[in-house]
């Protein structure tokens, strides 16, 4: 692997950009690690497909979401009643009454598992496609890259100067927030995802991404001088020897400036060129904010984006599980079914690819606290789009959901079906710093129903 020299957010050299601002460069191509890889015989492949990944952090409910069980006992089927959906014989929790009007354009699996109970390793599993080897999901370190790093290293962006992957919302380097594992591990800072920031609580307030706030009393006019300046100091360097270090940091600077001056990439992140009525279509909530900025990035060529649903494992519902799932399931039927029919009405759904998923489901008993608890060995996901088959259900479990009884799938599977609409090789080797080849995925093949 050829190791670039990384910049200290700190330099004054970089004084001209903000701290967050160099920091977050690498996510556009700027800055970082290149990780040598083999590709496999359909590498190279560039479709105009993208990715929406919803994670539902903490682990959702199966049985309150896309498994009901309304014939099992009430210590297993709970609170919650069932809605039937547009598909014939599929039905799901009465709180996602949006989502089964939607049902025609989205699929879901019933029967993942991967058996483990812990959080930290199976966020691990289902970010990057790897079951993780320690537990403590705030301590954790990411051992393998995450699926929007692993895209953005093999496709990248769709249009130049956008970023390839972007995290919503997502403070990666500042501060916790959400899952440590949707980072870039071996292979560098030019592939963390880009971070959008805090978005809006309600559909009239101002969102700004940090990274594309220009630093009090700087202008463009300003920066543009700046970048004229830079210029000139940049022919004298080219006249005589300089210290690769030092180039390094001149070509960072000088493309960081690029940055901020392109006027398609602050348009891509800014609400406001949005109705009031879309909206508050989406949802006067960050989830709903959230999928329609997904949304506005795959139309300004972002190739995959993650929306953090539950910043600190909200969907960990251990007591009080009905009460706050009848605060979580609203918003998140209204920004799921919102942003499918949206795309579908703009003819984008076809090359969109959109995922729900957690890292497990819950347990089929509710425990003495009204909650459930963590469960490895049977959890359910939603797919759309991306040219995929809708309108069915994959799978089966049994009658009290704890495990699959037809047709199980392993989170490998799921992956593998994603990488193929992104026409990604999942056999491509990547090597890490201990030059030991991994591969995009250990096993695993496109779940036939769906392609």
């Amino acid at each position: 692997a050829v190791r670039l020299p990384r910049m200290h957010p700190s330099s004054p050299e970089l004084s001209l950009l903000s701290r967050r601002t160099m920091i977050q460069m690498g996510s556009l191509g700027l800055a970082g690690t290149a990780t040598s890889l083999q590709a496999g015989p359909d590498a190279g492949r560039r479709p105009e497909t993208s990715c929406i990944m919803f994670f539902l952090d903490g682990g959702p409910s199966h049985h309150e979401t896309f498994d009901p069980k309304p014939q099992a006992p009430q210590t297993v089927r709970g609170q919650f009643g069932v809605i039937d959906t547009a598909v014939s014989g599929f039905r799901i929790c009465d709180r996602l009454p949006l989502l089964a009007a939607e049902a025609r354009r989205f699929s879901v699996v019933r029967s993942l598992h991967h058996g483990n109970n812990s959080h930290a390793p199976s966020e691990h599993q289902m970010l990057t496609g790897r079951m993780g080897t320690r537990d403590g999901t705030r301590r954790a370190v990411i051992e393998t890259p995450s699926f929007g790093s692993i895209v953005s290293r093999l496709r990248g962006t769709r249009r130049p100067g956008m970023p390839a992957y972007v995290g919503i919302p997502w403070s990666f380097h500042h501060e916790y927030i959400g899952s440590p594992f949707g980072a870039a591990a071996y292979l560098g800072s030019r592939h963390e995802p880009f971070e959008s920031g805090h978005l809006p609580a309600s559909t009239t307030d101002k969102f700004t991404v940090p990274v594309l706030e220009l630093q009090d009393g700087l202008s463009p006019p300003r920066l543009q001088q700046r970048q004229s300046l830079l210029s000139v100091l940049d022919r004298f360097r080219h006249q005589g020897p300089v210290a690769p270090a030092i180039g390094q940091i001149r070509d960072f600077t000088r493309q960081g400036m690029d940055l901020l001056l392109q006027q398609h990439v602050r348009d891509a992140f800014d609400l406001s060129r949005e109705t009031s009525a879309t909206r508050q279509r989406y949802g006067p909530h960050e989830w709903g904010q959230g999928a329609l900025l997904a949304r506005r990035l795959v139309e300004a060529g972002v190739t995959f984006t993650l929306i953090q649903c539950g910043l600190r494992q909200d969907w960990d519902t251990h007591s009080a599980n009905f009460t706050n799932l009848d605060k979580f399931l609203p918003r998140l039927d209204r920004a799921v079914a919102t942003l499918l029919s949206d795309l579908a009405d703009r003819g984008m759904l076809e090359s969109t690819m959109v995922m729900v998923i957690g890292e497990f489901g819950r347990t089929p008993k509710i425990n003495k606290n009204a909650g459930r608890d963590h469960w490895g060995d049977c959890f359910s996901a939603l797919v759309a789009g991306g040219g995929l088959k809708m309108g069915q259900v994959v799978g089966e479990s049994d009658a009290i959901g704890a495990h699959p009884v037809d047709r199980p799938v392993h989170p490998q599977d799921l992956f593998a079906t994603m990488y193929h609409v992104l026409g990604i090789d999942p056999h491509t080797i990547f090597t890490d710093h201990q030059n030991r080849p991994i591969p995009v995925l250990n096993h695993g093949g496109p779940i036939e129903e769906l392609v």
